[in-house]
C-alpha cells in the first residue's frame, strides 16, 4: 500500500530540514532538540542544558541557592553529600565553594555519560568533588550525610521509587537528609488546569514559542511521570523518614526537606 504525502506533511519536512532538526525529532528550545516523544539528557543537551532549564523551571537557581543553605545543617567534618541527577555539576561546583564544604566528600552521580563529561569538566578544579556514572536505583549511599535529587525522581519510572527512596534512607547516617525537589501534580483537575495555564505563560514570559513549549511537553511524554505531592510525601515517610516538609514551592514545583 502506497500512502501519499500531503502537502501540509511536506512542507513541514522542508521546514525541519531548513532549522536542522530532522524527521522524528523536534525543536525545543535554546537550540536542543529531542526525539518525539523521547527526551534525552544525552547527546549536545549537555551544552544548552543549564540555560534551557533555568528559564523551564521556576526558580531554578533559587532552589540551588537553598539546598546549599539546607546542607549546612548536614555537613559534618568528613562527611558525605550526595547529589544524584547532578547533570552538568553546577549544584556541585556552587557547593564545593562554600567554605563549609570544604571538609565534605562531594559525589556526582549521573546516569548519562555526556552529563557525566560536562560535570567533570564543570567541577575540574575542585579536589572535593567526584563524578560517576550511574542511576538512583544502584547508587550506594551507605553512610551519606544528605543526598540531593534535583528533579531526578520524576524521571525514575513510577514502580521504582519507593525501592529508590527506600535505598537513600536506608543509607543516611541517623540524622541524614534528603533535599528532593520535582515537579508535582495539583489534587484535583480544576486546579491542575489553572496550574499548567499558568506555567505555559512562565515559559512564554522566558522566550519560549508556542511551538516549542508544545514540543517540550510532548517530548516528556513517555519519560517523565510527576505525582501528587502527597503521594511523594506518603512514600517519604512509609519508608523510614521521620520529618518531611516542604521548604519551596512555585506552582507545580516542589521543594522537600527529608530527615530520616
Amino acid at each position: 500500500m502506497t500512502i501519499e504525502t500531503t502537502g501540509r506533511a511536506a512542507d513541514q519536512q522542508t521546514a525541519e530540514r531548513g532549522t536542522g532538526v530532522s524527521a522524528g525529532q523536534i525543536a525545543v528550545g535554546d537550540d536542543i532538540v529531542a526525539t518525539d516523544t523521547r527526551w534525552s539528557f544525552a547527546g549536545d543537551t549537555s551544552q544548552h542544558f543549564d540555560s534551557h532549564v533555568n528559564k523551564s523551571v521556576p526558580l531554578y537557581l533559587h532552589g540551588h541557592e537553598l539546598i546549599g543553605k539546607c546542607i549546612e545543617f548536614f555537613s559534618r567534618p568528613g562527611g558525605t553529600v550526595i547529589d544524584v541527577g547532578c547533570s552538568t555539576g553546577t549544584l556541585l561546583a556552587s557547593l564545593a565553594r562554600k567554605p563549609t564544604s570544604k571538609d565534605l566528600n562531594l559525589v556526582g552521580v549521573d546516569i548519562e555519560a555526556d552529563m557525566v563529561r560536562a560535570a567533570r569538566g564543570t567541577c575540574a578544579q575542585m579536589d572535593n568533588v567526584t563524578i560517576s556514572q550511574g542511576d538512583a536505583l544502584t547508587t550506594d549511599y551507605t553512610d551519606a550525610n544528605a543526598v540531593i535529587m534535583y528533579y531526578t525522581l520524576q524521571f525514575c519510572p513510577p514502580h521504582q521509587r519507593r525501592n529508590v527512596l527506600r535505598r537513600v534512607c536506608d543509607g543516611l547516617v541517623e540524622g541524614g537528609g534528603l533535599l528532593l525537589f520535582e515537579k508535582v501534580l495539583s489534587p484535583d483537575a480544576r486546579l491542575q488546569d489553572i496550574v499548567q495555564q499558568l506555567y505555559m505563560e512562565f515559559k512564554a514570559d522566558n522566550g519560549f514559542g508556542a511551538e516549542e513549549i508544545y514540543n517540550k511537553s510532548r517530548s516528556l511524554r513517555s519519560v517523565m511521570a510527576p505525582q501528587p505531592s502527597e503521594e511523594t510525601h506518603r512514600l517519604l515517610r512509609e519508608v523510614g523518614f521521620t520529618s518531611v516538609v516542604t521548604i519551596q514551592k512555585y506552582l507545580s514545583f516542589e521543594g522537600i526537606l527529608a530527615i530520616k
